[in-house]
């Protein structure tokens, strides 16, 4: 879940990965994702359908997000599994999956879904401390130690682990999914005090009354209050703050793959799965609205000598690509 503003703002919290990605070969500016709520839009990622063919419609088991019965009829045909078992490739999952991945009646931790080699994936939703993540199907806890437990970083070190120790004969594709910039917004304790003046994007739209949109737009109290409005700025803040140990995950990546001489050989996708409003039409922070703010995400790649004609849903168009 990451807005397009930490990508195209002059002051950025992604300015490397924007250099090393986006700079390096192509940036989308109108990507948009079919569902703007994690689970259906990532479903969507994964399988190349729409949430109406996926059936996972919201963020909870009885709304298909990681239930059995996606695990029966989807899980089977995702993109990482053709890879592995049509093309030989060998697979790397690291971070968030799908919500209510992990929960004891969808098969808890032990489950791993098919198509991936290498399987470490959060126990349920968004946590930068304190988590639990299955590592191949065991559970492995941590505490609140920044050093050894911080999510950001430890899925950094893991995905430089599968680069170090992966086949040299194999094609691979990893897939990390860090839960930052989603709440509870905790930044890294060396990043918690930048961008001490950011505020949320003071858009057109911003604490308008959108009197002519759809009428759950239209039940939003306009003018916010001061109150609410500083509290959307010290979240848009802290967002900002968790996406710098983001941008330092995708430099590490980057130069492990240049260092390996890999790097003119991999393809890399960069994108978000959800947008995100802070103020807009006097909407309170959240997403779920099929509005550009929510359904609009940054979307960049570095695919070498590889060239794309426009893509309008990226969620679809991923699986032909891929």
């Amino acid at each position: 879940m990451c807005c397009l503003s930490a990508i195209c703002s002059f002051q950025s919290p992604l300015n490397k990965t924007k250099k090393l990605i986006g700079d390096a070969g192509i940036s989308f500016t109108n990507a948009y994702v079919a569902s703007p709520l994690c689970c259906p839009s990532r479903a969507s990622i994964l399988t190349g359908k729409y949430p109406h063919n996926h059936h996972v419609i919201n963020n909870t088991l009885e709304g298909n997000c990681s239930s059995k019965a996606w695990q029966k009829s989807q899980e089977p045909h995702t993109f990482p599994a053709l890879l592995q078992a049509s093309a030989g490739y060998q697979t790397f999952f690291a971070g968030k999956y799908l919500n209510q991945y992990g929960h004891a009646e969808a098969g808890g931790v032990e489950h791993v879904p098919p198509g991936w080699n290498y399987w470490v994936g959060l126990e349920r939703n968004s946590k930068y401390y304190n988590y639990t993540l299955s590592v191949n199907g065991k559970a492995q806890k941590h505490g609140a130690d920044y050093s050894r437990d911080y999510l950001t970083d430890v899925l950094a070190n893991m995905s430089l682990d599968f680069l170090q120790y992966k086949s040299n004969y194999q094609p691979f594709f990893m897939m990390v999914s860090t839960p930052a910039p989603h709440s509870p917004w905790t930044a890294a304790p060396q990043y918690q005090d930048r961008f001490n003046s950011t505020k949320a994007p003071r858009d057109p739209n911003f604490n308008v009354h959108g009197k002519d949109k759809h009428w759950l737009i239209r039940q939003a109290k306009t003018p916010m209050t001061n109150s609410s409005v500083k509290f959307l700025d010290d979240a848009f803040r802290k967002r900002w703050q968790t996406l710098l140990s983001v941008d330092d995950l995708v430099e590490r990546v980057v130069k492990r793959l240049e260092v390996r001489g890999e790097l003119d050989n991999t393809y890399i996708f960069f994108t978000s799965d959800n947008g995100y409003h802070t103020g807009q039409f006097s909407l309170p922070l959240d997403k779920r609205q099929l509005y550009e703010f929510d359904i609009r995400v940054p979307l960049m790649f570095h695919l070498g000598s590889i060239i794309l004609s426009k893509i309008y849903t990226i969620n679809t168009q991923f699986y032909t690509v891929l």
